[in-house]
């Protein structure tokens, strides 16, 4: 849907938040998890990186990395939002709540975008 989470719930489809869905997604992606996980030290050192902050803008707005792309976890997979992530950058997830974190990054890898990290 073009309008992404927000869209999907506003049609009335349901939506789910179950660590067993986290626990699926790893289990297709046959990743190691931990693999993912990377320091904002380590991330600035990898050529071509996007720092992606999916936290509310109330938090964004009180503080971020520099340069940091906003976005609301409810607009994660709009069109424009899809449109703004570059799939040759490595993005680098960053969220407050892990299993979020884990969601969005191994969601994106299934949408075939190649190197994504979740900041430590």
């Amino acid at each position: 849907m073009r309008d992404g989470i927000k869209g999907w719930k506003k049609a009335g489809y349901a939506t789910e938040g179950k660590l067993e869905l986290l626990e699926d997604l790893i289990a297709v992606n046959k990743n190691d998890f931990a693999a993912l996980i990377i320091t904002e030290g380590g991330a600035k050192k990898l050529k071509n990186c996007t720092f992606v902050d999916f936290r509310d803008e109330a938090k964004f707005k009180k503080g971020h990395i520099k340069g940091a792309n906003h976005v609301d976890y409810s607009d994660m997979f709009s069109k424009p939002m899809m449109e703004e992530l570059n799939k040759s950058n490595s993005l680098i997830i960053i969220h407050d709540v892990p299993a979020v974190a884990g969601v969005i990054a191994v969601t994106l890898k299934l949408m075939d975008y190649p190197d994504i990290y979740i900041l430590k």
